[in-house]
């Protein structure tokens, strides 16, 4: 069965990346091209050099599968970065939906109960088996919901306001200074 993951921008170049590096280690050591590299060594009899030449081959593969190594380790990665594991998904339904709850408005407690029945175990283990990707499609949101939460609780400054609408009266007195400003900023203070 074939997963689709949404990956990205970025992830999406990385992984392709990767692949090319993947292609490239493929093509580089084959059996056959090793086969042939040893049997053209042989047929010199130099066998100082032909050593020589063994330890090379023998080095060159350490090295490449280091690099066939770290290559799976980079898939590794991308792909362990959007699953979410069940002790993630158990910790979720424990323990964040009760603190969502605290942060959230009182006016807005229909989305965390639209949010809560979205996540359970059994929903998010069936849709991540699926392909979906909880932390973007989830985790976004909610840091976008509890930023403006957030700055909801932060009071406006008073002063600046009205000395910001003090400036405004003024520039209404003066209708040069007026047509100046609504050059400037593209707002238009008189009708």
């Amino acid at each position: 069965m074939v997963k689709y993951i949404y990956m990205d921008d970025a992830t999406t170049k990385l992984v392709a990346e990767t692949a090319v590096k993947l292609a490239d280690s493929a093509v580089r050591y084959t059996a056959g091209i090793v086969t042939d590299k040893i049997t053209k060594i042989k047929a010199k009899r130099d066998d100082k050099q032909t050593i020589r030449e063994l330890e090379d081959i023998v080095n060159e593969l350490l090295e490449d599968k280091s690099e066939l190594i770290r290559i799976a380790k980079t898939y590794e990665q991308e792909l362990v970065s959007q699953k979410i594991t069940e002790k993630d998904i158990k910790y979720i339904t424990d323990n964040v939906l009760p603190l969502l709850e605290k942060f959230v408005p009182a006016n807005q407690k229909e989305t965390v109960d639209q949010i809560k029945s979205v996540i359970s175990v059994e929903t998010l283990t069936i849709m991540q088996l699926l392909g979906f990707n909880y932390k973007r499609a989830i985790g976004e949101p909610l840091t976008a919901l509890l930023q403006k939460t957030i700055e909801s609780k932060i009071p406006a400054n008073s002063t600046t306001n009205q000395k910001m609408q003090l400036a405004i009266i003024e520039l209404v007195k003066d209708p040069e200074a007026a047509k100046r400003y609504e050059i400037l900023t593209g707002v238009k203070l008189s009708q």
